[in-house]
């Protein structure tokens, strides 16, 4: 049951659903997941509990053109997931491009489950022009 965040595990426990046949992987991935997607679309200093959670705004990155601001994206990205979700360690975040859409911003997420030490994780994510960031697996 550790593979999820304290308020899963209490829904978990109010739902009549059993978990047991489940992968303790995919569990912990599903969880992770949701929580990167809650971290990444959400402003820094808009959570009273801590000013620094959330991303920070991307706007602020454009004045070093678009590699500096492809750099500055996964640094960001990547210093938020060391500090907030300690569930995953040996974190890359590599930036990719699409000829056809000049408009998104994609990049590849992987890692590795902290507590199921050889468990790889990887999403691919795209900032959509209004700045939400959609993570899939």
């Amino acid at each position: 049951m550790f593979e999820l965040t304290l308020l899963e595990r209490i829904k978990e426990l109010e739902s009549k659903k059993s978990r047991a046949w489940k992968n303790p992987v995919d569990i912990e991935t599903r969880s992770v997941m949701i929580h990167l997607n809650k971290l990444l679309n959400t402003n820094r200093g808009s959570v009273p509990i801590d000013d620094y959670y959330g991303m920070p705004d991307m706007t602020s990155f454009s004045s070093e053109g678009i590699a500096g601001t492809m750099e500055k994206i996964a640094k960001a990205v990547i210093e938020l997931i060391k500090k907030f979700e300690k569930r995953l360690s040996k974190i890359k975040v590599k930036i990719e491009s699409d000829k056809s859409d000049v408009l998104a911003i994609y990049f590849t997420l992987e890692g590795v489950l902290s507590r199921h030490g050889n468990s790889s994780v990887f999403f691919q994510a795209t900032v959509k022009p209004g700045g939400k960031i959609v993570l899939t697996r």
